[in-house]
């Protein structure tokens, strides 16, 4: 670990900001210019002294280059030194949270809120790539949003600095989730890299999975370089297939195959919903996916078959919306699917021949074959008694796949199109409502050329008068519910990362999955809670928070200690001092004897945020001084001398240069005592009162 620092270079310390893989980030003030900085420092102690001189070099001609950025959307590079062999870099300080502090904090991050933030991430990378600098560790966490919704991306550079010299055999600096496949090969890189590790972030926080997980590193890096993520859509059906297309688009293999610049990924991300439209352009993914029985033994650069999908790009038209409900827990699984290469075919706008009349034909025929199976279904079919189930809702088939058969059987009935859900036999069990949607796989669709859908007849079914519509749940002694109250109403709720509007304490959440769920309760000027729940099937829950005022840690360190502190006007100890604080702005005083009092300022700027604050006060304390015992009863008195305050409350032991003082005792509701005392040097006297 790297040993604590007082100062870098010019730069004042301040305090700790973080600490990483790489080196440790401090706050710093510059007395030159009167501003706050941000100060990272390198970790090189691992090097030998002729590596660590050619290492200091290579280091700075890369602050250099990260140095030439200026932009908006980039953190500023202002300095780099050295200060007894720590190489450091001072740079813009940013107050804000990082990408990956928001996810922690908020879990689920609505789509409208994700794209302005990764049009920005884009903006910044295309000026470093135009500048032919590349980030190599485009990840959450060099991501920060500050407060205003600005964007600033962070340690440009850093990643190459740190991977001259100072990788040894084995090692990986940092986590290689978010490299691209030429990246973890050790090729020559270039922009696309950076763009393809911004697709892992869109697809992690659009999908809540990682889509190169694995319990090690050689089992992660297996997958970047060979397998592809499940399509976002078959995780989610309610994600737009176009925002679905331009991840998968993101996340090719092949550089050549992605969006060639970070401003066309904007671009086609600012649009995800036409993508999906009938006037918007069509896109085909040809995937090379090799058999499923040498999957395992293949080597990974094999060129397996080849196959082409067609990536639809029409939505299907939205069913009703079902009810709020929590989603299923989000797998720690990886959803991976066996080695594939995606090549993606630039969309085409061609329209149809004028005066076509294939459309009319198919029109007709579908309508031809529909009637005769409604007439089929409707009449000609011996109808069964209908069954009717009183105070219970119908039970739904859940859906299934049809393959259309021949259009030359009389009876045949048109597959129903993916908007729908075919009725299956009798006896079909219900789908989880919790759970995330099966997929059916079968050859892939080929699309006509426009022209009109076919129509879909399903058998009449017999239910209840006052059944209910919608979505399929399960019973209710399949689920729980869960009911959720605080202390102070009105606290959003979140299970397992998702929410909705409604979900306000006091609250009760119906139709959750049995099983561990985790529960946030969030409310602006609180802390968040979270808890993990049990949920039995039939059975309901509850729980009860106590929503509290969001605080942090500050920690004074004086050199030398036992230094009287005082926060925002109340006694808080000696130094070293490690205390509770609220979130905010404070101020603290030093009353050092026989020096003016020290003050300074710390903030707690969200929940468990930690301060620290390294004071030197070597030479500031008197040469010659003693100490005083206070005691009082009660206890509580505050004390000072010549109107000026010195310690409390009491009991309190005060250090005083030596010499003759008159004390003042002063407690609420009780007359104010003087006491004259004589403080001898290097000695104590004690105050009983």
């Amino acid at each position: 670990m790297a040993p604590p620092i007082t100062k870098a270079g010019r730069y004042q310390i301040v305090s700790e900001l973080g600490r990483g893989s790489m080196g440790v980030v401090y706050e710093g003030f510059d007395p030159v210019i009167g501003r706050t900085v941000a100060i990272k420092t390198m970790l090189t102690s691992s090097l030998p002294p002729a590596e660590f001189e050619d290492f200091k070099a290579r280091f700075q001609r890369e602050a250099q280059a990260a140095g030439i950025l200026n932009h908006p959307n980039i953190v500023t590079i202002y300095d780099f030194g050295e200060d007894s062999g720590v190489l450091y870099l001072a740079m813009e300080f940013l107050e804000g949270k990082s990408l990956e502090d928001m996810v922690k904090e908020e879990g689920a991050i609505p789509v409208e809120r994700i794209i302005p933030i990764i049009e920005q991430v884009c903006t910044a990378l295309d000026h470093a790539h135009s500048c032919k600098i590349i980030h190599r560790d485009v990840k959450p966490a060099n991501i920060m949003v500050l407060r205003s919704g600005l964007v600033k991306v962070t340690d440009f550079g850093i990643a190459k600095m740190m991977s001259m010299g100072m990788t040894q055999a084995g090692q990986i600096l940092g986590t290689p989730n978010y490299m691209s496949p030429e990246q973890v090969r050790g090729r020559q890189i270039d922009g696309r890299s950076d763009l393809f590790s911004l697709g892992i972030i869109l697809y992690e926080l659009i999908t809540k999975e990682k889509p190169f997980g694995g319990q090690n590193l050689t089992t992660i890096i297996y997958r970047i370089i060979n397998e592809n993520p499940i399509p976002p859509r078959e995780l989610d059906w309610t994600i737009h297939p176009g925002l679905s297309y331009v991840i998968q688009k993101a996340l090719a293999k092949d550089p050549d195959e992605r969006y060639q610049t970070c401003r066309e990924l904007a671009e086609d991300l600012k649009n995800y919903k036409k993508l999906g439209d009938s006037v918007g352009p069509s896109a085909t993914l040809v995937t090379r996916v090799p058999p499923i029985a040498q999957a395992k033994t293949e080597p990974a650069l094999a060129p397996p078959p080849v196959r082409q999908t067609q990536v639809p790009t029409r939505p299907a038209p939205r069913a009703p919306a079902p009810p709020p409900q929590a989603p299923s827990p989000i797998s720690e699984q990886p959803i991976t699917r066996p080695a594939q290469h995606i090549t993606v075919i630039p969309p085409a706008h061609a329209a149809p021949p004028k005066g076509s009349m294939v459309p009319w034909v198919l029109f007709f025929l579908v309508l031809a074959v529909g009637v005769g199976g409604a007439y089929y279904f409707l009449i000609l079919k011996p109808q069964q008694a209908p069954q009717t189930v009183v105070g219970q809702p119908p039970v739904q088939p859940p859906p299934a796949v049809v393959t259309p058969p021949p259009a030359t059987d009389p009876n045949a009935v048109p597959a129903p199109s993916d908007s729908t859900n075919p009725t299956a036999g009798p006896g079909a069990a219900p789908a989880d409502a919790t759970a995330t949607p099966s997929v059916v796989t079968t050859n892939p669709p080929v699309e006509p050329a426009p022209a009109p859908k076919p129509m879909t007849v399903t058998p009449p079914v017999h239910v209840a008068p006052k059944a209910a519509t919608g979505s399929v749940r399960p019973s209710a002694a399949q689920t729980g519910s869960l009911a959720v109250s605080s202390n102070i109403p009105g606290a959003q709720i979140s299970v397992d990362g998702k929410t909705d509007p409604s979900w306000r304490t006091p609250f009760t959440i119906p139709g959750l999955a049995p099983g561990n769920h985790s529960v946030l309760v969030v409310k602006e000027g609180f802390a968040i809670v979270q808890r993990n729940i049990t949920i039995d099937p039939g059975s309901p829950a509850t729980l009860s928070v106590d929503l509290a005022a969001p605080s942090g840690e500050i920690n004074i360190v004086t050199t030398p200690p036992g230094i009287d502190v005082s926060i925002d006007g109340q006694q808080a100890g000696k130094t070293p001092l490690q205390k509770a604080a609220k979130v905010g702005k404070h101020s603290f005083t030093l009353q050092v004897p026989g020096m003016d009092p020290y003050t300074s300022s710390f903030e707690i700027r969200s929940d468990g945020y930690v301060v620290t604050k390294r004071i030197d006060l070597t030479g500031a304390v008197a040469a010659s001084t003693g100490v005083v015992d206070v005691r009082t009863v009660p206890p509580g008195a505050s004390v000072s001398s010549g109107g000026k305050p010195v310690g409390g409350p009491t009991p309190a032991t005060i250090r005083l240069p030596a010499g003759r003082y008159m004390l003042s005792l002063s407690l609420d509701g009780y007359q104010t005592l003087h006491v004259g005392v004589e403080v001898p040097t290097d000695g104590t006297v004690t105050v009983n009162e």
